[in-house]
């Protein structure tokens, strides 16, 4: 039968403010591990769960970091953004680590309040501190930073100096692509979406930060090399191939991994073999998917890594007190995999 704080406490021989400090307040630091042991060890034996509301009255906090993303699932049910669950499982790990939890807020709760109102969970304090992913107005920045809620900025194509962790697409575009080039590719297309591209010619604006940073980087090495550049609009695979075979094309850029197959069959309709006759690289190959039989080349992205990152920053921005933290950028490492060769 489960035992109170005053219990396991009298039972290890331990005041009741040491059992407290090393099972529910994170200040375990402050005893010998010895003494630490011996506590969890009668609290486990005992099954001992801790109370948080007891924490709230204690210490002014819940120990809890909201995780902000655009919507997971559409009213159709489908799956959106499953590429943010290795980042959010980093996310999760260290806050574990550390007696904190994470919790997720969905983008579209917040967009339903007003500049300057939010959503109860926010309003109240529920959240110490928000990871926030792609997809959040500036104006929301700014009511956040008028409530007082510390927050880092993950993947957001904001490039401030403090709290923000993004990619450097432009040198992940321009590393790919230089590296095709200097496997002797002359003939290299980028695929792009048919909806992001019509955007992008329209606007300058696509949907997301990456795929300009990418286009307008691939762009660049091409014409520093007297190349075309040569986009490869949308994901038919009979469209795609005769995109690729008109151009004659020797390599294939693609925004992420789960573009490839569609490359794939579209050079097999034209009797290619990948990467013998076509090289395929994708920009964003996520680096801790369990290995295949065929090992996507291309630009690596360890969104657990960022993830611990993100949640080290946010941890360091809570603690001390600062509200800010010098912003991180990483492009990830360039593999040739099992899709990328020599052009012969």
């Amino acid at each position: 039968m489960p035992v109170n704080l005053k219990e396991i406490a009298t039972i290890a021989g331990v005041s009741i403010q040491t059992a407290s400090d090393i099972l529910n307040c994170g200040r375990h630091e402050r005893y010998d591990p010895k003494t630490q042991a011996r506590v969890r060890e009668v609290a486990l034996e005992h099954h001992y769960r801790p109370q948080r509301s007891g924490r709230v009255l204690r210490s002014q906090t819940t120990g809890i970091v909201g995780f902000v993303a655009a919507n997971f699932s559409p009213k159709d049910g489908r799956l959106e953004h499953y590429d943010v669950y290795p980042f959010l499982v980093g996310v999760s790990h260290y806050l574990t680590a550390s007696d904190y939890h994470v919790g997720l807020v969905e983008l579209a709760e917040i967009e339903q309040g007003s500049d300057q109102m939010l959503p109860s969970s926010l309003q109240e304090r529920f959240f110490e501190g928000l990871i926030v992913h792609w997809g959040l107005e500036e104006r929301f920045r700014k009511t956040f930073r008028l409530w007082g809620i510390p927050a880092v900025w993950w993947d957001t194509g904001t490039f401030a100096s403090t709290n923000c962790l993004d990619r450097d697409e432009t040198e992940v575009g321009q590393t790919v692509t230089k590296r095709l080039i200097e496997l002797g590719h002359r003939r290299i297309g980028l695929m792009v979406g048919q909806r992001s591209w019509q955007q992008y010619q329209l606007t300058g604006q696509p949907p997301h930060y990456s795929y300009k940073q990418r286009y307008e980087s691939y762009r660049a090495q091409l014409r520093r090399h007297k190349m075309a550049e040569t986009p490869l609009i949308g994901y038919d695979v009979a469209a795609l191939a005769a995109q690729m075979r008109e151009r004659q094309l020797t390599a294939v850029i693609t925004q992420s991994a789960a573009s490839v197959p569609i490359v794939q069959l579209a050079a097999q309709s034209l009797g290619w073999r990948v990467p013998e006759d076509l090289s395929v690289a994708a920009c964003d190959v996520e680096a801790r998917v369990r290995p295949t039989d065929m090992q996507i080349g291309g630009m690596t992205y360890d969104r657990y890594a960022v993830g611990q990152q993100a949640a080290e920053m946010l941890l360091r921005i809570l603690r001390a007190k600062s509200k800010s933290a010098p912003s991180v950028r990483f492009t990830g490492e360039f593999s040739v995999g099992n899709t990328i060769a020599e052009h012969r």
